[in-house]
């Protein structure tokens, strides 16, 4: 009874597998702690870890510890799906940041939306964790492959709905109890046949896993997939690999294998070309892989991986300008234009002035700037004088206070790694004695009464008008007396 409600409490059983791990740092790894219990946890991962499901939604916890602390004490951790036509889950994106928490374990936690209608089966959850060394520059990545095994969804095989597979199930289970002899790996054992479980086909190996591929670049990609079987081959083996993006330039997209042995391998190297105008972003890419097993049944899956590719960052300060003099005491404009000249982003771009003598009104911060992309900016700074230390307090016997100086100006921004790039120029001025202005004020001049002048003009006026006047009648007259004559 006791197996019986196990089967039916029990929905997903992982199965961690580090036969697909790849150290790109074989000094600092990234693992999974299966030791120990965390919060959200039922059981370790040595003692079989069970996801807790509810209203078709697991939770998902996966302890990762690091061997070397990380920058900003936290990892990335993700999720690739094979993306399968009858898979279980919802395909969505579950990157996360992870904090290290005080016992310094990464506590990776997620919830997984499940179909409903979901079919019985064991289907593959890819996990990928990465970080930056505090003491190295290069990131280090780790995939994990679990196994998530549906119990309580429809069989496959009958359209069995969970309380006949749990039935059936325990049956199987007391059958094997009876049978005292071990199977051996990669059999079934049932009444009057030996049948042979579907070999799996993993990635074995990635060059590119966790590395950058730089626009307009061309890299080569050792990549291999392996026959996971340690006792039957498999044969009649076609891989296609296929990506919806068109800046990946492969030499070669399908490969044929007639027979591959236990155990075996499948070389899928070749040279990957990247066009130079290709977008910073995460490309995924699948393998498809059909094959057949040794009785000819035929199975299909899909190893899915991702190439990064970045695009180099092209960003300048120019138009730098700054008075050759300055006064102590004033406040100077240092102008400037910060250009992105390439195609990626910038982030957290910012300008900041040190000098002798020099007080910026702090660092200038502009931000995330697009490709082709610029922008103007201005930093005020104080004058003070040169017997001044980077506080502003007075040195005692510091020199003279007066003359040439030099600022550095570092133009500072993060590329998509988080990695700091510096651009360091220098301004020159100096710095002089302030000038002491004299305000002269002008005595007005007493006003005079002006009168008589006023009386004058009126006087002179009158006289001209008067003399009009008379003018005009002297002209009036003589016209009469010409007219009296004729």
């Amino acid at each position: 009874m006791k197996r019986k409600n196990s089967v039916y409490c029990v929905v997903f059983m992982l199965f961690l597998f580090f036969f697909c791990t790849v150290d790109i740092h074989a000094e600092s790894r990234i693992s999974i702690d299966a030791s120990h219990k965390y919060r959200g946890m039922n059981a370790s991962f040595a003692k079989g870890y069970e996801p807790s499901i509810e209203k078709d939604t697991m939770l998902l916890v996966v302890p990762f510890v690091a061997e070397e602390n990380m920058q900003k004490n936290q990892i990335r951790v993700g999720i690739d799906f094979e993306k399968q036509e009858n898979g279980p889950f919802y395909y969505k994106n579950y990157q996360k940041q992870v904090k290290r928490q005080d016992h310094g374990v990464y506590l990776y936690q997620c919830k997984l939306k499940l179909k409903q209608e979901r079919i019985n089966g064991q289907y593959p959850l890819h996990l990928w964790a990465e970080g930056k060394p505090k003491q190295q520059e290069e990131v280090i990545r780790q995939e994990f492959t679990i196994y998530v095994e549906i119990t309580d969804g429809i069989s496959a095989a009958s359209g069995k709905d969970v309380k006949d597979a749990a039935q059936d199930l325990s049956a199987e289970n007391d059958f094997m109890e009876e049978t005292a002899a071990p199977l051996p790996e990669d059999v079934i054992q049932t009444a009057g046949e030996e049948k042979i479980s579907q070999p799996r086909l993993l990635t074995a190996q990635n060059s590119l896993q966790g590395k950058f591929l730089e626009a307009g670049s061309s890299q080569l990609w050792n990549f291999s997939i392996q026959n996971c079987s340690s006792r039957f081959s498999v044969q009649n083996v076609k891989i296609s690999l296929l990506t919806d993006n068109r800046d990946l330039i492969f030499e070669k997209t399908a490969w044929y294998f007639e027979k591959v042995p236990a155990k075996g391998g499948m070389d899928l190297s070749q040279h990957v070309s990247i066009a130079k105008k290709a977008a910073a972003e995460i490309v995924p890419l699948q393998y498809q892989i059909e094959y057949e097993d040794g009785k000819g049944n035929s199975y299909s899956s899909t190893e899915t991986v991702s190439l990064r590719i970045s695009q180099p960052q092209q960003a300048e300060l120019c138009g730098l300008t700054f008075p050759e003099n300055v006064y102590a005491s004033d406040t100077a404009i240092m102008a400037f234009q910060v250009q992105n000249t390439g195609l990626a982003t910038i982030y957290n771009a910012r300008v900041r002035l040190q000098g002798k003598g020099l007080f910026p009104r702090g660092e200038l911060f502009l931000g995330n700037l697009e490709g082709g992309v610029s922008q103007p900016g201005e930093l005020q700074v104080f004058a003070g004088t040169l017997d001044m230390d980077s506080e502003g307090n007075v040195i005692e016997g510091g020199g003279d206070k007066y003359g040439d100086t030099a600022g550095t100006v570092t133009f500072s921004y993060e590329d998509e790694q988080g990695q700091v790039i510096e651009q360091v120029m220098e301004i020159h001025t100096s710095i002089q004695e302030p000038e002491i202005v004299e305000l002269k004020v002008e005595k007005e001049a007493p006003e005079t009464n002006q009168w008589w002048i006023t009386i004058v003009a009126g006087l002179v006026l009158t006289l001209v008008l008067v003399i009009i006047w008379l003018y005009l009648r002297l002209k009036y007259y003589q016209r009469m007396g010409q007219s009296n004559t004729s």
